[in-house]
């Protein structure tokens, strides 16, 4: 969307530069692309064509004399459309343009040439470079073509959201910078006078399919001169990035540009039995385009047809049959509604994209099409003369009503987690012309515009975005008692990333379906999964119970490219099936690494958990069916369960034609969340040294590690500070179905230095509790 820095003035006062104001619309959520000058054009005058001769060695090219007010210049030329009395811009020597080229004087096959008739791209205003820029014919002669045309402007280029329809206008623009400084819109006016009414004229107009257009209007104008436009409505066309055609399609398109409403003029004696008919195109049926393609329809395609064949693709393009031209003198003015998913499906079928399909895609505002029409009506009037016949003729109803949200300041408050007063907040959902009512609960009433909106979440979103979220800030201040359910679960993932990511991990993301031969691989029952009722395919019809298999498929297309060791891992959305179905949000990851092992596998876990200051945790025996049993554990805390880790299946491995060992990690997010604590409390220095002993124990092969190290903790009293497992081994003199565990354990006293003898009585305390369940002393 380009928009005009100085119609933007027009239509709302503000104060900013255009940089100022480029980076706030991109802080309102419309983020502008390009800023960039446009129109100022130096040594480029406006000329007139005297006369045209052929060039008497080419046959392509012509001499043409050009009057620039005083001074005849000879001039080659090679564009196919330059006639004599045509005003159009004369690049003289010296004048460099936009795209680098410096005009000289210079000889075209032995005839001298002393300057440069320009087309719109040469000059940097427009895209057509077919033949010369054609002026305005009441262009002043003689004039610097910037200053004639006034084309000097800043040009913004906006990349507007597919949500936000009502952007794609100046005034939906306008709107938004009113409500950061407070003015007030100058909207244009669309007001017809009185007395310009005549005489009924009769026009037959039918919906056959109030579905696809559930509203149409039009207006017959009578005894228009069509002509070129004037230069103020000329250079905003070009502005706006389109070309100049005539008075009656240029108001149209600029109708379009400053009000979003697309609109289109049908010359009115083209018109079979003065009938319009709003119709879905039958079979075999075709339709030569504006643009002189010859296009096949279907029937599932609207179109606006007249008693015998269609006129125009409805909300795409119109008909070249109907089109106006000069000598057009009754237009029909169209205004309609017509269903955005019905335009958009026949849009991409047909390949053809247009600022009208775009606009009537992303949902136009149903209550600007009367003002669209009208406007434009009164434009045609005051340009083109001509009298308006039949002050309205419209069929259908206008698909809107009135639809309200609660809204809650203090909710507002508690997810921004910023103390924003009530007022304010009034007074940024007003400036968006909602209108509010009540008091610690009000009801918000939607605007035709906005229908994006739909749930109080929004409104939030519309606060925060005025506000400012650089005003927000990063950290959540307390907002009564606890901290907000969604600060933490967002403070766990963005911990979970970053832990991940500093461990060597890249995040992916993919679909939440899955097919049949998925589930059959990784060897889970089918009764498990959750189908799709309309598939886009099989690959895609179930939904995902598990994160790993998508971790596996990712993993087996890597290795494939080349990539031999993978670290990845993945949150996103789970589904169970229970009474109701069930979505939970999960975390899965995966290793392939030639020198990684399970101790590595659950060091990453143990680091992940400490980032999230969960303690206290119990790795014990894991039965998932598709790890190890030698090699996976289950990680519990208080019995509620926090996820697994283990080596995977040979056998599920093969499926996926990936090399063993893949070792992977499974978490429940909401169970992370719930133990986590964000706030970590500062613990002194220790003020006395600490004292360091080794065990190394035999131990029957069934009984966990953490069971022993629990036993360790429970005898070592309160100078045991840490407990760590660093060996395991097999083996050797070790004897069979039984292993050895070496602990690390630290010892110290926050009052005074421990002896050995104090430390030595606790390691016997410690060994005789460790005897009681089997455990002996490793000896060499």
């Amino acid at each position: 969307m380009r928009v005009s820095f100085k119609h933007l003035k027009k239509m709302v006062d503000f104060p900013y530069s255009p940089k100022e104001l480029g980076e706030r619309l991109t802080n309102l959520g419309l983020e502008v692309r390009k800023i960039e000058p446009f129109g100022r054009l130096d040594k480029v005058i406006v000329g007139k064509i005297l006369t045209i001769e052929r060039h008497p060695e080419a046959d392509q090219v012509s001499m043409a004399r050009v009057d620039i007010s005083g001074r005849i210049l000879s001039v080659v030329c090679g564009a196919p459309n330059i006639r004599e009395g045509l005003m159009v811009p004369v690049a003289l020597e010296g004048a460099r343009l936009p795209g680098g080229v410096r005009v000289e004087r210079r000889k075209v096959r032995g005839i001298e040439s002393m300057g440069m008739l320009c087309s719109e791209e040469e000059l940097g205003l427009g895209k057509d470079r077919s033949g010369v820029m054609i002026l305005p014919q009441e262009s002043p002669l003689g004039q610097n073509l910037s200053q004639a045309l006034e084309l000097e402007d800043v040009i913004l280029d906006l990349e507007i959201t597919p949500n936000r329809g009502d952007c794609l206008s100046v005034i939906g623009i306008s709107r938004e910078i009113a409500v950061l400084t407070g003015s007030r819109l100058a909207v244009p006016s669309s007001s017809l006078k009185k007395g310009e009414k005549g005489s009924p004229h009769i026009m037959n107009i039918q919906i056959q399919d109030p579905r696809l257009c559930p509203y149409y209007t039009a207006r017959l104008i009578r005894n228009v001169r069509v002509g070129s436009s004037p230069l103020w409505l000329w250079r905003y066309i070009l502005i706006s990035g389109g070309k100049p055609i005539n008075s009656v399609v240029d108001i149209t398109n600029y109708v379009l540009w400053e009000m979003g409403q697309p609109l289109h003029a049908f010359d009115y004696s083209m018109l079979k039995d003065r009938e319009i008919i709003v119709r879905r195109a039958k079979k075999k049926e075709t339709l030569i385009t504006l643009n002189g393609i010859k296009r096949g329809l279907d029937e599932d395609m609207l179109v606006i047809a007249d008693s015998k064949s269609p006129v125009a693709l409805a909300g795409i393009m119109g008909g070249e049959s109907t089109q106006v031209q000069s000598q057009t003198r009754d237009v029909l003015l169209e205004a309609a509604y017509f269903d955005p998913i019905s335009i958009r499906r026949t849009s991409r079928r047909l390949g053809l994209a247009t600022e009208a399909s775009s606009r009537f895609e992303k949902g136009v505002d149903p209550l600007m099409v009367r003002k669209a029409l009208d406007r434009a009506s009164l434009l045609i009037q005051e340009i083109a003369g001509g009298k308006i016949e039949e002050a309205l003729w419209e069929e259908g109803r206008v698909p809107w009503r009135r639809r309200k949200i609660s809204f809650r300041p203090s909710r507002a408050r508690r997810i921004l987690g910023r103390r924003i007063a009530s007022g304010e907040m009034k007074r940024i959902i007003t400036g968006l012309d909602f209108d509010v009512e009540g008091d610690r609960t009000w009801k918000v009433w939607i605007p035709s515009f906005r229908n994006d909106v739909s749930r109080e979440i929004d409104l939030i979103e519309e606060v925060a975005r005025v506000y400012g979220y650089d005003r927000i800030g990063k950290e959540l201040s307390s907002l009564g008692d606890g901290e907000p359910r969604e600060d933490k679960e967002e403070r766990t993932r963005q911990k979970v990333r970053q832990t991940l990511k500093g461990l060597g991990f890249f995040e992916v993301m993919g679909v939440s379906l899955s097919g049949e031969d998925v589930f059959r691989k990784v060897q889970l029952p089918l009764k498990m999964g959750i189908r799709v009722t309309n598939p886009l395919s099989s690959q895609q019809e179930i939904l995902a119970t598990h994160l790993f298999p998508h971790l596996l498929e990712i993993a087996s297309y890597n290795l494939n490219q080349g990539e031999s060791q993978l670290r990845i891992f993945e949150l996103a959305e789970v589904f169970q099936k229970t009474r109701h179905l069930e979505k939970n949000l999960a975390l899965a990851g995966l290793i392939l690494e030639l020198s990684f092992d399970f101790l590595s596998l659950k060091g990453i876990a143990e680091t992940l958990l400490e980032g999230l200051n969960i303690e206290g945790v119990e790795f014990t025996s894991c039965s998932c069916p598709y790890l190890s049993p030698k090699e996976s554990l289950l990680i519990t805390k208080e019995g509620l369960t926090l996820g697994a880790l283990g080596r995977l299946n040979q056998d599920i491995a093969d499926n996926f034609e990936v090399p063993s060992p893949i070792y992977l990690f499974e978490f429940e997010v909401d169970s992370l969340c719930f133990h986590s604590r964000p706030i970590q409390r500062f613990v002194s220095l220790p003020r006395f040294p600490a004292v360091e002993r080794d065990l190394s124990l035999v131990v029957k092969e069934e009984v966990p590690a953490q069971k022993v190290k629990n036993c360790i903790i429970e005898s070592g009293g309160e100078w045991l500070e840490e407990v760590k497992l660093f060996d395991l081994y097999r083996g050797g003199s070790i004897p069979s179905a039984h292993k050895s565990l070496a602990y690390s354990l630290t010892f110290r006293s926050s009052r005074r230095t421990l002896t050995d003898d104090e430390v030595d009585r606790i390691q016997k305390e410690i060994l005789h509790s460790l005897r009681k369940m089997g455990v002996s002393l490793r000896q060499e």
